[in-house]
């Protein structure tokens, strides 16, 4: 059997320095994972996972100096206390990322990563929760080439204790005209940053500070400016400093005009003192107070045997209202009018929660830096940015959000100078995602996450994106199910109450134009809702429940719902904006788009559960739907069934003493299933009573908890799996209150989800008769994804394994659900069924995969 991962996505984690755009792609942290991300296919091409806690920084490293076979290496540290080195060999393109080193020496989460290259050595900075900084040392000689020991071989070279003050962000780079020194700035708690000086091949030691921020500083980055003219102002950096203050900073580092050669090789710090004088209120010769000002204030300074050295401030950025994260430096060339590059005046990108990132330039008659661009999000519904960056080329704009999505801006084409327009980026679940369901047409996958959304994942234009994000709560979610034949589907949270959202006319529109197809005209009510489907939804601030938006609340503008819409009169800014308005897009929408115009209208709440709902299921005609929440008493355990026409009660079934974890109706609709904690499996028919199911066998299945069960598609037999490392076969006709298991399947560690693939493989297969063939996919606690073929014969099961998840494509989490969804195609010569499953798993992760063959 032959499988290839079709999609994948995970939202970026909420940290700065969690995003770095190297020469091809984008590398971001999601969860413990790196991902690479190609930003003009908006689509994850690789995961890597190595790290065991949550990554904090990545950063690509150069590639100078070493074999033309390793293209890419990437440094990335997590709260694991671990630095891992990632490598992609060129000559190899179906060979994942491999792991050349693993860098230990912190006793906390590292933070923050910084390079530099200096001839062949390679030196890697990182800062971590221990207030230690680290420098790490690599030889990148002409005598490594040729493997991988270039990047195997890092030694330890210095440590820099801070104190009890964490460092946030670093920044490190090369004085100009002085071969080999190195300057290393390091910002944090104490709102100052720290500049270390090292002289070639020697030890960093500090030398001086730049005070000034109110705040903690959060991001750092060095930049050496185009040179002027005057050969005596050669030689400058400027660095760049954002802060929790809301303000930036730009300090210049130049040579004093009349240098002063240090007597020794060892940097040393100085501080300029004012000289004494006879007279306390004489004035300079010239009278300038602000010449005296600058001439007595002490200043920042260093020296080495070259010289002395200054810093100063330079410029105080003043326009973002929130915390300022991340600063970045356009690269100094860029692409021109052409296809080449050219020079690039300095350009400075500042990323804030105040959800905007501004461009920063200095005026080139005044030197006054002004903000000349921004660009951002507008709604209440949407928070800041993280870390933002410039594409090689400086011809886009990426960041990550709050809500773990990536956002892109890029320059129209043909406009060189001024203007961006957005652009479609991936994004995902930025928690665990806790269960699926394929649903509306069967082309759409729904999920729910402890991030409080549920979110629709579809194929536009010929790739997968999010489609909608039908319901931002206030609680973390923890189940849902689509109920067929219908435009509905319910969803359970951390509450008491079930929630049941009809789609609305704006999402019709978008999926038929996602297909292709013309959008359809509005249809009337449904038997699960008395009410014509709305044109979207809103929600109230401080609110949970969704409510309808029609199409004649568009005409009121300045009531309601529909006041912030187009045309709304809200003169207190964007922050107090109401929604926007619901829309049907044709193409990806925008992250603006999902997480405020794409909600659907809540048309029932379900009362009757006494603690937080747990799971919930819908039988096959969609005519009834059971749920179960957190228990432990069996009266709390009871299985409540619902009638989805009228979404009254219809009664409980009580049959477990612990927390129901998964609910399953049969595919022929006679049986349930339902699965607990208390290591039991409970069988119930349908009959004609008022409560339409009633039990009919209870026994204990496994030894440690059940955590997933699926029926065969011919509703013959079902497989339980449980933490107790198995997955067992049960025959409904050999069912009793002390059955055996008609197989068991052996894995060796938990296994926390499980489904059958809707389809008898058998059908193609040409088995001999009375031997029907079928397809389990399997999810373990450590990620992996393990697919097997059940041979039922008269005599018993048979099963064998397929196929399993390679490190690339495997969850680095325990796997929460599994659905399979079979695609419309009739079986060939070749007797190949094509059909695709999806995986979801508390990594943040949905991979999306297709069986070939």
């Amino acid at each position: 059997m032959k499988i290839a991962q079709e999609h994948v996505s995970a939202g970026c984690n909420r940290v700065v320095g969690a995003l770095d755009w190297g020469d091809r792609l984008v590398a971001y942290a999601a969860h413990n994972l790196v991902c690479l991300y190609d930003a003009e296919a908006a689509k994850v091409v690789a995961t890597m996972i190595g790290h065991t806690d949550r990554v904090n920084c990545v950063q690509w490293l150069p590639t100078a100096g070493v074999d033309a076979g390793i293209s890419s290496v990437i440094a990335s540290g997590a709260a694991d206390n671990c630095i891992i080195i990632w490598l992609s060999h060129a000559d190899k393109p179906n060979r994942p990322w491999t792991i050349a080193a693993k860098l230990q020496g912190h006793s906390g989460a590292v933070v923050a990563l910084a390079h530099v290259l200096v001839g062949d050595t390679l030196l890697l900075f990182s800062s971590a929760e221990d207030t230690q900084v680290l420098v790490w040392e690599c030889s990148l000689g002409p005598q490594q080439q040729g493997t991988d020991s270039a990047y195997n071989q890092w030694t330890l070279r210095q440590k820099l204790d801070t104190g009890n003050e964490l460092q946030h962000c670093l920044a490190v780079a090369e004085i100009p005209g002085q071969e080999g020194w190195l300057l290393l700035a390091m910002g944090g708690v104490d709102c100052s940053i720290r500049l270390a000086l090292a002289p070639p091949d020697g030890s960093f030691l500090a030398v001086c500070s730049l005070s000034g921020h109110a705040d903690w500083v959060r991001s750092l980055a060095f930049t050496q400016p185009p040179d002027p003219p005057a050969a005596t102002q050669q030689g400058h950096l400027l660095l760049a400093s954002a802060s929790q203050d809301k303000y930036l900073r730009v300090w210049r580092i130049q040579p004093q005009s009349a240098p002063q050669p240090a007597p020794q090789s060892a940097p040393q710090s100085t501080h300029q003192e004012p000289p004494s004088t006879s007279a306390p209120n004489s004035t300079s010769s010239n009278g300038n107070l602000a010449n005296d000002i600058a001439r007595y204030a002490p200043k920042p300074q260093f020296s080495t045997p070259q010289g002395q050295y200054t810093a100063f401030l330079e410029a105080l950025l003043v326009g973002h209202e929130d915390w300022v994260h991340s600063v970045q430096w356009q690269s100094s060339l860029g692409q021109g009018p052409g296809q080449g590059l050219q020079a690039q005046p300095l350009c400075l990108l500042s990323t804030s929660m105040d959800r905007t990132m501004m461009l920063w330039r200095p005026d080139p008659l005044t030197g006054l830096w002004m903000s000349e661009e921004s660009v951002g999000d507008a709604g209440a519904n949407n928070l800041g940015y993280f870390t933002g960056c410039f594409s090689p080329q400086g011809t886009s704009i990426l960041a990550h959000g709050f809500t773990g999505a990536l956002h892109l801006w890029k320059r129209p084409e043909g406009h060189t100078g001024v203007g961006w327009e957005p652009g479609h980026a991936l994004g995902g679940h930025y928690g665990a995602v806790v269960d699926m369901c394929w649903g509306v047409d069967g082309s759409c996958l729904l999920t729910a996450s402890t991030d409080q959304t549920c979110r629709i994942t579809a194929q536009i234009q010929g790739r997968w994106s999010e489609l909608a994000r039908p319901q931002v709560h206030g609680h973390d979610m923890s189940c849902l199910a689509y109920i067929p034949a219908s435009s509905c589907y319910v969803s359970g949270a951390e509450e008491k109450v079930l929630r049941v959202f009809q789609a609305p006319q704006a999402f019709t529109q978008t999926l038929a134009m996602a297909h292709g197809d013309p959008p359809p005209r509005p249809q009337a009510s449904t038997p699960h809702t008395s009410q014509i489907p709305a044109l979207g939804a809103a929600v109230a601030a401080l609110g949970l429940s969704n409510k309808a938006v029609y199409a004649e609340d568009m005409h009121d503008s300045n009531g309601g719902v529909a006041s912030g819409m187009e045309g709304g009169n809200y003169t207190d800014g964007p922050d107090l904006a109401p929604n926007a308005a619901p829309a049907a897009v044709a193409g990806p929408p925008l992250e603006e788009h999902l997480a405020q115009s794409s909600l659907w209208p809540e048309v029932a709440k379900l009362y009757g559960h006494g603690a937080e709902l747990f799971c919930v299921a819908a039988s096959p005609s969609g005519d009834l739907l059971a749920s179960a929440c957190k228990a432990q008493t069996s009266s709390t355990a009871a299985i409540w069934l619902w009638d989805t026409t009228t979404w009254a009660a219809l009664g409980s079934l009580t049959a477990h003493s612990l927390t129901v974890t998964q609910l399953q109706f049969s595919p022929d609709g006679r049986w349930l299933l339902s699965v607990s904690r208390d290591r039991t499996v409970a069988v119930y028919q349908r009959g004609t009573g008022s409560v339409p199911f009633t039990l009919q066998h209870r026994f204990k299945a496994h030894a440690r908890i059940i955590w997933g069960v699926a029926w065969s598609p011919d509703s013959a037999f079902f497989a339980t799996a449980s933490r107790d490392g198995s997955a067992r076969l049960w025959s409904c006709s050999k069912l009793t209150n002390n059955a055996k298991p008609s197989a068991i399947i052996a894995l060796g560690q938990p296994v926390t989800a499980i489904a059958f693939e809707a389809r008898r493989s058998s059908e193609c297969t040409g088995s001999k008769p009375g031997s029907h063939q079928y397809t389990l996919a399997l999810g373990l606690e450590l990620g992996t994804v393990s697919v097997y073929t059940v041979s039922r014969e008269d005599d018993g099961f048979l099963t064998s394994c397929d196929w399993e998840s390679p490190a690339d494509c495997s969850h680095c989490a325990p796997v929460r659900r599994i659905c399979w969804h079979s695609a419309d195609s009739e079986c060939q010569d070749s007797c190949q069924n094509q059909a695709c499953f999806a995986t979801c798993a508390d990594d943040h992760c949905i991979r999306i995969f297709k069986v070939i063959s």
